[in-house]
């Protein structure tokens, strides 16, 4: 089929179609499903597959068996009633197309404080050209347009000549074994993938890494009035700080900056205190401080060895110290831990993502790394499957009150997917 005439017969589709899109949305923000309590969204992931008339794996994954697979991360969390759902599209023609697997996550993050929402966080609301809701951003909306666009080549093409494989999954938000689940089920086959996450409908074929650590620094306690009897723990802590943002200045200066995907952010790999914790009384001096935050990496980089340079940093920071030199801060790594990955610049898959974008807006798309970590890198490190982030919301918006994307990037992000989605699998 001729290129344009298919942008437009898929466009056209898209348009004609675009009530059912925000219908499927709406279905999945309106149930409520924080990390841990996604059974119920899922049994209406099932359902929608089944309505489309895919066909359907439901299972949930045994906890003993996945805590012993090598791609597991050691969160603490159970899967019980906490199912993944696949939903496959069957190929006419396996050697006419190429195979895709999209993987979207149906978890989204606490909603609180309630008080700094105008809508119920749990009830869609379409308001002036934005769909309103946790999880509007971060993912449902991304999973609902790959389930859509989908729906759409079977309705209006009669299906597609290779594998289309949807992978919607629990456990996301908490460090991705929900993928690693979909994996040790043997999800790990395609000729590419898409990760629906939100990238404000930039091409991004690369995300970040992200190890979680928490410092703890001593001092000695006495009242504050007598303040040179003891040793603040939080101002020995505020000098372990200042030698992260060093870290953080030096690493984006001298190597995050210079990846072909990063290289254009103001910061390209934060180092993030997140949580600074000290003291007991307004009036005493703290013999304890805790300092918790994520340190993040550019693809090129190794997590162990990034974890080792915020190490000798916290090291650093005890030099021309006494006290820190004899009671040297405790640094532990606990959560999230786990690499970056990346997707070549001019790989096939890659570049059908950018002509496709053109062919649908007539613009010329953005193409650099996702902000943050996605499950990718479990099926691209570990089984070769290239792949990208690409959907419609903002990840400034992800875990925000009021969370929104706004229904025409909605549109556009679909009508650019299915053509993705018809040229890799292939249309008759």
């Amino acid at each position: 089929m001729d290129y344009r005439q298919l942008e437009k017969r898929i466009s056209a589709a898209v348009e004609k179609e675009r009530g059912r899109l925000l219908e499927l949305c709406e279905r999945l923000i309106n149930i409520e499903s924080v990390t841990g309590n996604e059974r119920a969204v899922q049994d209406e992931v099932k359902n929608i597959f089944q309505e489309i008339g895919l066909e359907t794996d439901y299972w949930i994954p045994d906890d003993e068996e996945l805590k012993n697979y090598s791609l597991y991360s050691d969160t603490g969390e159970s899967f019980l009633n906490r199912p993944v759902v696949a939903g496959i599209l069957r190929g006419k023609c396996p050697s006419k197309g190429k195979s895709l697997l999209i993987n979207g996550h149906v978890d989204v993050v606490t909603a609180e404080p309630l008080d700094m929402w105008d809508t119920d966080p749990f009830q869609a609301v379409i308001q002036d050209g934005k769909l309103i809701g946790r999880g509007a951003s971060d993912m449902k909306t991304g999973l609902c347009v790959g389930i859509f666009c989908t729906g759409l080549l079977k309705k209006y093409f009669g299906g597609v000549n290779n594998d289309i494989t949807i992978v919607s999954v629990p456990g996301e938000e908490n460090g991705g074994n929900g993928t690693a689940a979909s994996l040790m089920r043997g999800y790990t086959k395609a000729d590419a993938s898409i990760f629906p996450e939100p990238t404000s409908n930039q091409i991004q074929p690369a995300h970040r890494g992200a190890a979680f650590w928490r410092i703890h620094v001593d001092g000695r306690a006495s009242h504050g009035g007598t303040k040179y009897k003891g040793v603040s723990a939080v101002e020995k802590g505020m000098k372990v700080a200042a030698a992260l943002q060093e870290l953080e200045d030096t690493r984006n200066r001298e190597i995050c900056s210079k990846n072909v995907f990063y290289k254009d952010y103001p910061l390209s790999a934060p180092v993030t205190v997140g949580i600074f914790r000290g003291g007991q009384f307004t009036s005493g001096v703290p013999e304890h401080c805790m300092l918790e935050g994520c340190i993040e990496l550019v693809p090129g980089e190794n997590v162990e060895d990034v974890a080792k340079s915020l190490e000798e940093a916290v090291r650093g920071a005890c030099k021309d110290d006494l006290w820190l030199m004899e009671h040297p801060p405790r640094v532990e790594w606990f959560g999230l831990f786990y690499n970056p990955a990346q997707t070549e610049w001019d790989h096939p898959f890659v570049t059908l993502a950018k002509e496709s974008f053109r062919a649908v807006t007539g613009d010329e798309p953005a193409v650099n790394g996702f902000e943050a970590g996605t499950d990718m890198r479990l099926l691209n490190r570990n089984f070769g499957v290239p792949g990208l982030m690409f959907g419609a919301g903002d990840i400034a918006m992800a875990h925000a009150p009021n969370e929104y994307v706004e229904i025409e990037e909605l549109i556009k992000n679909a009508k650019v997917m299915a053509l993705m989605m018809a040229r890799w699998c292939g249309v008759e």
